[in-house]
Parts: C-alpha cells; structure tokens; sequence
C-alpha cells in the first residue's frame, strides 16, 4: 500500500482543532494513529452503542443516519478531510447516530485513550475540541433541511450565553417582584380590594411571557459553515426573520472584533468580507477559533479542487499518448465524471395547506423552461385593490338601494346610467392596481437575475445582473402579518449594487433557488474552463508528437557521414 503519512499530515493540518500544532506536532501524532478499512455499505458504527473515539475519512463518503419511526434518516455525509463520531470525542456517552460506508472507506481511528493522550500532551487543542461538541449536538437537534444534496454542515452555534442571561435579567427580577408582591397582598394584606392581587398576578403573567419569549429569541438565532457556504440566521419571535450567506469560494477575508468586555467574557463578532458585502456573526464564543474553522474550509475545498484538476490532467495526457487509464485501489474514492461535469440535481420542497395553494393560484412562483419567476404576494394585491373593491362594494349596495326605492320611476334611468359609469371607473381603477401588480416580476435565469417593472399604459423598468457576480443573498420577514403568510423581500449584492424581491412568498426558498443557481453556474464555469484546458493541453501533445515524428523521420533519411557513398571502397 501506498505510503499516506503525507497525506494523513495534509488532512490534520486542515482539521481546526489540530491546525494550530506545527509540523513536526502533527508528524508524531500522525505516527501514531492507524488506518481503518470499511467495504460498500459496511456499518462503521451503530446509533446507542459505546461511542469509542471519532474517525477522520481519508478516502470515500459515509452517511451519517438517525432512527426515526419508520425507516433511518440520512441527516450528513462525510467525505474526504471530514471527522465524524463527534460522541468519542467527549467520555462515556453513546452514538447518537449510525455511520454506514456508502463507498469503499479509509478512514483514522482515534480512540478515546489516544484523545484523552491528546489533550493531555497538547492541551492547546481541548478548547476546540469542546465547540466542536456542543456545535455537534446542535446540529442533531436542528438539521437544518434547506441543505443542499451532500451538504453537509461542519459547524453550527447561538449567540454566547451571556447574552441569554443578559436579556432574561430584567423578565426574571422583575417577574420575582411581582410574585412576592402577589403573595404579600394575597396572604398578608387584609383589605377589602382585591385589584392589587390581580395587577401582581396579571404582571407575573407578562413577565412570565416576556421570560420565554427572549428565551425563543436568543434559541433562534445561527451562525452555521457547511461545506459550501457560511450563513448567518437571525430571527426574533413574532418580528423579524433574515437569512444571510455566502459561498465559500465568495470569501475575501475573515476578522475578528472584540470589545474589552469581549475579550474578558470570550465572546466577539467574525466579519466574513466577500466583493462587496459583509456577513456579521454576532457575539460569538470563542471567535478566533471559528475563524480557523472558516479559513480550514476554504483551504480543504481548494486543496479538494486542485486535485481532481490533477486527476483529470493525468487522464487526459494518459488518454492522448495511448496509455491506460490510471488504476486506483479498492479503498481510493472514486470520482464519477457525472458528478464532476453536472450540477446537483437541487432538493424539491414542496409546501402543503391553503398557503400552498393560494400560492398556486395566484402564480406567486412559477418555473418554465428553467426559469423561475416570481411575483410579490397575494397581500400586497389584496392591499392595491382594496379601496376600488371596497368602492365597488358600496355601489353594489347602492345599486341595490336604488332598485328597491326608486323602481320604476322616471329618475330610475338617470340613477343607473350614473352608477353605471362610476361602476366603469371603479372597475377600471381596480384593474389598473391588479395588472400593476401583476406585472411586477422577479426573474432567475440560468445566467441572469431580472426585476422587470412596468406601469399598465405607462413606462417598463427593467434592471438585470448576472448570476456570476452575486456576493451575498439574504432575506428578511418584517412584522407578524409577513410571519404568518410567509413573504418578505430578499436582498440580492451583485457588484455595486443591490437587487431586491420585494414581498415574494417563501423568501427562504426564493433565496435557496438563487443560491443553486449561483452554484450551477460555478460549475458550469469549471467545466468549461476543465475543457479548454484539457483542449489545450491536447494540442500541446499533439504539436510534441508532431515534432517528435519529424524529427525521428529526419534522422532516418539523413545520411551518416561515416556510411556515405564517399567512403566505399579504397583507392
């Protein structure tokens, strides 16, 4: 077998708990770690059994399972450079999952004496450790199905603490007064009014409510990095829902800001820079190491892409000189040409109930062809036709009004035609609003972003960008009426300027379809960039041999001086 020290080395150096330790750190500890070895399909480990160290995937993919109440459901997969078996990492607990091989699996098996070793001998490595767990039991609780097809998230966390505390200081001191003034009205006052009791009582209801609404509110917020992106979620309970993200390979930069009160407490803000646009990951513990975290991606998806463009240079020279293809082992990945040259097929979510099929009915989003289009919501129609409705309703009534008290009569002729034509007005009044907002359309293409505006009998805006230079997607839902119907507006950077969706419905989904068609335009662009250079790099071998052959016949055809005709014979 071929010798994988180096690349062992490569993989913990790109593991955000290892990579602070220096070469020569990470060579003893690569030494003494063994390889495991798992066919198709084998059970790595089982969901409730003792949970014995983690594993670091060298070769293939495995699928990470939860039981549910009919069959196990895949919740992550690993690939090459990912760790799982997050259970081993912390002492006497039980798998909380079932990893099963999808391909042939090598993998490091680091069992828990070796990490309890680790931490004793490099305690640097225990801190990262701990976020790595509490990250992990995150992720089981909330598995976060707008993911992608292998997707897979690598690190998920709330705000730090100290701010759940910060804001339930006020509900809980101010919820305890009112106990204690209920019960010392209640028991120990003797008086005839009752208020008293009830407004303490009434107070401690509100501060009850006020306790668990910031409770709810602290939970929702997430700032999570997959293997494809980081995204920050951002909710407060009944208000306010946003969704902010960028690809990884989008990512200028990222820094740290603390305050002195965050440095002493462990808390601080990761700023992640793309282009034009900037993604705050607020009040977070321990921020250097997300940092690291952040940087360890976008090292190992680039250190991933540099070499399947290694793998497919050495199949196309080996394919233009006439050598076979290169043989891999049993236990190497793989790669499947589908997957390198197609986008992912992007997961189908489909919605149920009214709100599904309002959305239907009033074409709130249509694909044909490949292209989606949007539409803002039914509400805001309902809010533009509203007073020519309402106006119309009234001359019904009035119309009504009129035949009962003045039919027939000779001023009944006159009283219809007036209605009649204020009822032309009206109708036409309320048609303006609904083709106006009818023609208000959000466009996604293959290649293009479109917000096409056009006035009935009046002017069309149009402004368009390309998919290619999209920085960051985010959405937000303002105020409970946008929560229960489920529309709000998504903010598009696209170079120096800004694209919004204004009130479409399902901003979550609006935002996950601009997402994949960013990502299938990249990889398109790779593709096409993949074979130019493989046409390239076959006219060069091409030209070689050209040269080769020429050269190889003119050295047959020449002469040698030595065997000329001038030499035979002697005189």
């Amino acid at each position: 077998m071929v010798d994988q020290s180096k690349e062992i080395l490569e993989i913990l150096s790109n593991i955000h708990f290892f990579d602070m330790l220096n070469e020569e750190q990470l060579l003893t500890i690569s030494e003494q770690l063994d390889s495991v070895f798992f066919k198709q399909n084998e059970i790595i480990f089982e969901e409730a059994t003792d949970a014995d160290g983690f594993y670091i995937v060298l070769s293939g993919r495995v699928s990470l399972q939860q039981e549910t109440d009919h069959d196990p459901m895949e919740i992550s997969i690993c690939q090459k450079g990912d760790f799982f078996g997050e259970e081993g990492l912390d002492f006497d607990k039980f798998r909380e999952v079932t990893a099963q091989a999808i391909t042939n699996v090598i993998a490091i098996h680091i069992n828990q004496v070796q990490v309890d070793n680790l931490m004793e001998v490099y305690p640097e490595i225990i801190e990262p450790i701990r976020l790595t767990i509490k990250s992990y039991r995150l992720f089981l609780k909330y598995p976060f199905t707008w993911r992608g097809p292998r997707e897979a998230v690598h690190f998920v966390a709330r705000k730090n603490s100290f701010f759940l505390w910060l804001g339930l200081f006020p509900p809980i001191i101010l919820g305890i007064f009112s106990v204690l003034m209920f019960l010392y009205f209640y028991f120990f006052v003797s008086t005839q009014n009752t208020w008293l009791p009830i407004i303490f009582g009434s107070l401690t209801i509100i501060f009850l409510g006020w306790f668990i609404w910031k409770l709810i509110d602290w939970s929702n917020d997430f700032s999570i990095i997959t293997n494809r992106r980081v995204v920050s979620l951002e909710k407060i309970a009944l208000f306010y829902e946003s969704r902010q993200e960028a690809p990884l390979d989008a990512i200028l930069s990222v820094e740290t800001r603390t305050s002195q009160w965050g440095r002493w407490i462990g808390y601080g803000d990761v700023v992640i820079r793309t282009y034009t646009g900037l993604i705050n990951l607020k009040k977070m513990s321990k921020p250097d190491l997300i940092v690291r975290l952040i940087n360890d991606e976008r090292g190992r998806a680039s250190h991933q892409s540099n070499k399947l463009q290694r793998i497919s240079k050495e199949d196309t020279l080996r394919s233009r000189i006439g050598y076979d293809r290169r043989v891999s082992s049993d236990y190497e990945e793989v790669i499947n040409e589908d997957e390198l040259d197609h986008p992912e097929v992007p997961l189908k979510v489909k919605s149920s109930g009214l709100m599904e099929y309002l959305s239907t009915f009033f074409g709130l989003r249509m694909e044909k062809n490949g292209v989606i289009i949007y539409r803002t919501h039914w509400f805001i129609l309902l809010k533009k036709v509203l007073w020519p409705g309402l106006a119309l309703a009234l001359l019904l009534l009035v119309f009504i009004y009129s035949v009962l008290e003045f039919y027939p009569s000779i001023n009944f002729d006159i009283i219809l035609l007036a209605q009649f034509g204020i009822g032309l007005g009206l109708l036409g009044w309320w048609l303006y609003q609904f083709w106006d907002w009818h023609n208000d359309r959000y466009i996604v293409t293959d290649d293009q972003l479109i917000d096409l505006y056009k006035r009935p009998l009046g002017q069309e805006q149009r402004r368009s960008a390309p998919i290619k230079n999209i920085q960051t997607v985010e959405f937000e839902r303002l105020g409970l009426i946008s929560l229960i119907l489920n529309f709000g507006t998504v903010f598009i950077r696209v170079g120096d300027t800004t694209l919004t969706f204004d009130y479409v419905y399902n901003p979550s989904k609006a935002q996950q379809d601009i997402f994949e068609r960013y990502q299938q335009f990249n990889q398109k662009q790779k593709i096409r960039e993949k074979e130019a250079l493989r046409d390239e790099v076959a006219e060069w071998i091409e030209i070689y041999h050209e040269v080769v052959q020429k050269k190889y016949k003119s050295d047959e055809t020449t002469p040698d001086e030595d065997n000329s005709g001038y030499n035979i014979g002697e005189f």
